[in-house]
């Protein structure tokens, strides 16, 4: 099954998937990022592998340390524990398909050779956090193949689907390995300390957001300055921590209004918002509409937000 999703995050702006990964550590979907008022995932990261193919479209694809600009008939792997965002770009509706997997899923038991010999190598590698397939060359060509074809057999399903999919993903891994190996030995060091910092501090933000929070408050989470806290943000999200803040608080206050029969004082007051006409002022700059035109459209049917923090649509394509 290929699924369409709203993006959710936890505590830690870890993505959260809606799927038992002790089971099956693997999923299919599908994003129309134009659906979204602002077109944009916000940043987040996840233990999972994810690669991407972009089926029409630009985005801009943001980590701490790089912007990629990326387009229809491209393939991107983003590695395990990278924080990363994308947005829209252009006047083409951006879509694109997404498999998300665990590295158990093709590696099979923990310690084994595979995961010591072929996995860690590139989750433990700095320079790996994305790596861009292009069109350019026959074996590029075969790793682009193989991700379509894994969405198509996750969408049909036929009988043994699983194993299909678990061998298409490892031809494509293995031409990864092939496709980075020059990169693999020349690995630069990574400013780890900082993403580690912003991790605290985005999962402190996540959990106090409807709480009135200073500068001052959200450094501590990290036990760093406030003048230290401002930097990390800036290195790594090239945002400040107010901004962050905001960008939260509307997440959730989407979510409430899409999915709640709150009133939109109560979801103002809940979100954090000094006052109703603040948050009313503040969305409707972000979003391109009022919090109560904003409900009204979701339910009439249309997407819901990306920001959204709980799934709330999984349908078969």
């Amino acid at each position: 099954m290929v699924v369409e999703t709203n993006f959710s995050t936890g505590k830690e702006q870890q993505e959260l998937f809606p799927q038992k990964k002790e089971s099956f550590p693997y999923l299919c979907s599908t994003t129309m990022l134009d659906s979204t008022p602002d077109k944009s995932v916000p940043w987040h990261w996840h233990n999972m592998f994810e690669i991407n193919y972009f089926v029409r479209g630009e985005l801009s694809l943001q980590t701490p340390d790089k912007t990629q600009i990326i387009g229809a008939g491209d393939v991107n792997f983003i590695n395990a524990g990278t924080l990363h965002t994308c947005t829209a770009i252009g006047t083409t509706p951006c879509e694109y398909y997404t498999i998300h997997f665990d590295m158990h899923f093709l590696s099979g038991m923990y310690n084994s050779v595979y995961e010591e010999k072929y996995f860690l190598p590139i989750m433990h590698n700095s320079a790996l956090q994305v790596w861009r397939i292009r069109p350019d060359s026959l074996p590029h060509l075969k790793m682009i193949e193989a991700v379509l074809r894994t969405v198509e057999v996750s969408r049909e399903e036929p009988f043994g689907y699983e194993f299909e999919v678990r061998n298409l993903l490892s031809d494509f891994w293995r031409q990864l390995l092939i496709d980075t190996k020059d990169v693999q030995a020349g690995a630069a060091p990574q400013n780890v300390v900082d993403t580690e910092r912003v991790k605290t501090m985005t999962s402190f933000i996540k959990e106090h957001c409807g709480e009135k929070l200073s500068l001052d408050d959200i450094a501590a989470s990290a036990g760093i300055s406030t003048r230290e806290c401002t930097r990390c943000f800036s290195r790594c999200l090239n945002i400040s921590p107010n901004v962050y803040l905001n960008q939260t608080r509307l997440s959730m206050a989407a979510d409430l209004l899409a999915g709640s029969s709150k009133s939109i004082i109560e979801i103002s007051e809940e979100c954090g918002f000094s006052s109703p006409s603040y948050f009313g002022k503040v969305f409707r700059e972000t979003m391109g509409c009022t919090p109560r035109e904003y409900r009204d459209k979701d339910a009439g049917g249309t997407q819901p937000w990306y920001y959204s923090t709980q799934f709330s649509k999984i349908v078969r394509k």
